[in-house]
């Protein structure tokens, strides 16, 4: 199973972002040598004045797949992004997992996960899906959704000769 999740994907997404027809958001992106760094998001509020909301921060690995995504939040009392959660994606041969950590103030780092989804190959064309859910002691993870996906095949396979 070859990885999605690459600097081009999210520069893809981040010039779908800035494509689209709502114009209640804004989005103002920082790049270095075609790859997106930091992604600032704009909402426009009553006055139909645009306010900062949330702030993503990408990090990558040396093979360019990314790493971390970063969630910050706006704090309007005193103006200054706040850490929000952080989701880290970890590669395998047949895969891939996306953990979700939620940001603890308290302890000024982020928690264990709270959500982990594992994406695997079973076969070309074919990919199990399942996410799991730390449980209210945070001592074990259960499974919450399991699913299979299965992609069209090539229809030139599909010729008949």
């Amino acid at each position: 199973m070859e990885s999605i999740i690459t600097a081009a994907t999210v520069l893809t997404m981040y010039f779908n972002a800035i494509n689209s027809n709502d114009a209640n958001y804004m989005y103002n992106g920082d790049m270095e040598d075609g790859v997106v760094n930091k992604i600032e998001v704009y909402a426009q509020n009553d006055q139909k004045q645009m306010e900062q909301k949330m702030e993503y921060c990408y990090a990558y690995d040396e093979q360019g797949r990314l790493q971390d995504k970063e969630i910050l939040n706006w704090d309007e009392a005193t103006q200054q992004w706040k850490k929000s959660s952080r989701l880290t994606y970890k590669y395998y041969k047949n895969g891939y997992n996306v953990e979700v950590s939620y940001w603890n103030a308290e302890q000024q780092q982020y928690d264990l996960p709270a959500e982990v989804t594992l994406y695997r190959s079973q076969a070309p064309n074919l990919t199990t899906v399942k996410t799991y859910k730390m449980n209210e002691t945070q001592d074990n993870m259960f499974l919450t959704s399991s699913m299979v996906v299965m992609e069209p095949l090539d229809s030139r396979l599909l010729a008949v000769k």
